[in-house]
């Protein structure tokens, strides 16, 4: 017999079909443990198909999604963002308030924004800047 042409041809909604139909006509079912694989038919050829697919064959990548692709590359640019924010010079008043960087908004207005990071029509900053 012909594992190969019998079994892998086959396609998967077929024996799902095949056991859905041997469930339904059967009201007792009974479950039993087989020692080892040997001298089963079923188990003989799943044995069979294992062994082939590990030493017969070429192997194959498959390749990540590109949803994958996006996820590691905006992990790693906010882990570098946050390496940065850490060991920045500037905005230190900031980073003791919002130790986190994050591409979520921090749900400020205006005003806060400008008392937080110290930007805005206060005496200090207007004096910095000359204006």
């Amino acid at each position: 017999m012909d594992v190969k042409s019998d079994v892998v041809g086959q396609t998967t909604s077929f024996w799902c079909g095949v056991i859905l139909t041997l469930l339904l006509s059967h009201k007792h079912i009974h479950l039993r443990w087989l020692k080892a694989h040997v001298g089963y038919l079923g188990n003989e050829c799943v044995d069979q198909l294992a062994k082939g697919a590990i030493t017969k064959g070429d192997p194959f990548l498959l390749p990540k999604p590109l949803s994958y692709l996006k996820a590691e590359i905006k992990s790693a640019a906010l882990s570098i963002w946050q390496d940065n924010w850490d060991n920045g010079e500037t905005g230190r008043s900031t980073h003791d308030i919002v130790p986190r960087v994050s591409n979520k908004p921090v749900g400020w207005n205006r005003e806060e924004i400008m008392f937080v990071t110290g930007h805005g029509p206060f005496p200090s900053y207007l004096q910095s800047s000359n204006r």
